[in-house]
């Protein structure tokens, strides 16, 4: 856009900096979102219609809730004849003060617990201790990663799997909590085999509740299609304008569009901000100039199909202030205001990804200026459905897949489009496991 606006707001810029290529980096990242209807092992809390047996041993003497035992643990059960401690996996449940009773879950100091009668190891205002060990046996372990359901209320408490402790909390509650196992402690876990969860959860005061159970993670793929300041500096394409009613005059001459002329734009390196915080890659004087930046991303013909069938295209904006953002010249989202360092996260529609085109695209933002400090970081990635066994879940035809020559490993990690210098394995291109590499 060749306005005398714009040319004008160019000349006004103190500093031009260097050029830098507009193509966008995409890289691929696994992650993982806990989902309580993929059940391994039932918990009270996530799988309630499923109550659990396991070997429980209580210190219940009836105390009320005394401050200066706040935390104070009162007691664990004996080791075994063979000197085990009551969370390994071998250990002969062995009574002492205390016995070893069988109980069924929930273990709750409520009569009822989401609708089913509770084992109350304690009432609410009663201080003490469970110790708890479930024991079960897996068929199968899913491809992927796995979450256990730690629920607890108080602490200190702790979990172990088959006599490894893989969580612990020292003091507070969350009936809710779950914790993702690491590649380690979900090794821990045997197929065909007994395998035990030993838990002991300490009671302070109010509810009491101890829980545990393994949950399948939802698997995704998010490729970056235009990173934030998370991934470093991005390179972008600003105009200050001279004031905040010059927008509409933008607005109205299509700047946001793929046809716009960028020859006098400037190049910039985002995010921009005002101030020397962590914002600051470009700085904008937002006390007195509103603001234009236009980032460009590539779509390939695979990206584009999945972007407009199973995946989700999903914007993130960090704002300061009154940002408006468009795609290939539509506006999609605006907000009033500023939200500080947080990020507003964005998911397109259906007629929002209609706008998404094969090749070059531009997400565009404009901000108005403040009176005051402003920032602005965004970027927009496509977050896909992942088949932890390697295989990407199927977005497009046989055609279009066979034209894809990205290569991912079996971690989901994008490798490039080349098998110049790949170790030689098992890789993922065009929806197919084939060996590559030398």
């Amino acid at each position: 856009m060749k306005t005398n606006l714009l040319s004008a707001a160019a000349a006004l810029c103190a500093v031009v900096m260097p050029a830098l290529s507009a193509s966008a980096q995409t890289t691929g990242e696994i992650t993982c979102r806990f989902n309580p209807a993929k059940v391994i092992l039932p918990s009270s809390q996530y799988t309630p219609n499923e109550p659990y047996e396991a070997d429980v041993w209580v210190i219940n003497e009836g105390r009320r809730y005394n401050g200066e035992l706040y935390n104070f643990v009162f007691g664990i059960p004996e080791p075994d004849m063979e000197d085990r401690d009551w969370y390994d996996p071998a250990y002969e449940l062995t009574d002492g003060l205390y016995e070893w009773q069988v109980a069924t879950a929930p273990f709750s100091s409520d009569e009822y617990y989401k609708d089913h009668k509770s084992f109350r190891w304690v009432e609410a205002e009663i201080m003490g201790e469970i110790y708890m060990r479930r024991t079960f046996t897996l068929e199968s372990l899913p491809a992927g990663a796995i979450y256990l359901a730690c629920g607890h209320d108080d602490g200190p408490s702790e979990w172990y799997i088959n006599g490894v402790k893989v969580h612990s909390i020292t003091d507070g509650w969350n009936n809710g909590e779950y914790i993702l196992l690491t590649d380690d402690q979900k090794a821990l876990l045997k197929v065909g085999q007994p395998n035990v969860i030993a838990v002991h959860v300490h009671q302070n005061w109010g509810g009491a509740f101890a829980d545990c159970g393994l949950y399948e993670a939802d698997m995704e793929l998010t490729t970056h299609l235009l990173p934030t300041k998370e991934k470093g500096t991005w390179p972008a394409k600003y105009y200050l304008l001279n004031y905040t009613a010059d927008l509409a005059q933008a607005e109205a001459a299509n700047w946001a569009s793929l046809e716009e002329d960028e020859s006098d734009w400037i190049n910039g390196v985002g995010p921009f901000s005002s101030e020397h915080d962590t914002f600051l890659g470009t700085d904008w004087p937002s006390f007195v100039r509103p603001m234009l930046v236009r980032r460009h991303f590539n779509l390939s013909a695979t990206d584009l199909a999945t972007a407009q069938s199973t995946g989700r295209v999903v914007i993130g904006c960090s704002y300061d202030e009154n940002p408006v953002m468009y795609l290939n010249g539509t506006r999609i989202w605006s907000a009033s205001g500023w939200n500080d360092n947080n990020y507003a996260e964005i998911t397109l529609n259906e007629a929002q990804r209609a706008l998404l085109r094969e090749g070059d695209n531009v997400l565009a933002v404009s901000l108005t200026d403040g009176g005051g400090s402003g920032h602005i970081d965004y970027g927009i990635k496509l977050v896909t459905p992942y088949d932890p066994s390697g295989i990407l879940l199927p977005t497009a035809d046989k055609a279009t897949l066979s034209a894809d020559t990205r290569i991912f490993n079996l971690h989901g990690q994008y490798m490039g489009t080349s098998t110049e210098g790949l170790p030689r394995g098992i890789y993922v291109r065009g929806g197919q496991k084939l060996v590559l590499g030398q």
